[in-house]
């Protein structure tokens, strides 16, 4: 069992600690894009200590437009990270689980699928998808 869940890239929990990593390693990143951009937000964290429960990784606090890449401007409120690539099965679970609760929340928003995704995904007008920080 012990070489199967070291063998296993996918399911094991090394696998999962190795997915979290990369997560927040992203997290940071966005973060450090924002800040250097020169945007005020919120992390998740101070978010949480506020008392809100569900949660971007960072609420601007002034929203912005965003250009993108079709050269259509975006409202901006808030953006999450997702250190992975964006394919059907995972957006539409992301977008049941999280995005519809953001965007009724907090107004439109960006994700940032840091690994690509596909681009038919890109249908919502009020969550744009990119595969950087724009």
């Amino acid at each position: 069992v012990v070489r199967c869940a070291h063998a296993d890239c996918c399911y094991s929990p090394l696998s999962d600690v190795a997915k979290q990593v990369t997560g927040l390693e992203y997290e940071l990143y966005l973060q450090q894009r924002l800040a250097e951009a020169g945007l005020a937000f919120w992390s998740e964290g101070e978010l949480r200590q506020l008392g809100f429960h569900k949660t971007p990784d960072c609420k601007l606090k002034v929203p912005v437009a965003v250009r993108s890449r079709s050269g259509s401007e975006h409202l901006v409120c808030w953006v999450d990270s997702k250190a992975t690539f964006g394919d059907h099965r995972t957006h539409i679970k992301q977008v049941e689980e999280q995005y519809c609760t953001y965007v009724n929340r907090y107004g439109p928003g960006m994700v940032i699928y840091w690994f690509g995704f596909v681009e038919d995904l890109n249908t919502d007008p009020h969550v744009l998808l990119c595969d950087d920080f724009p």
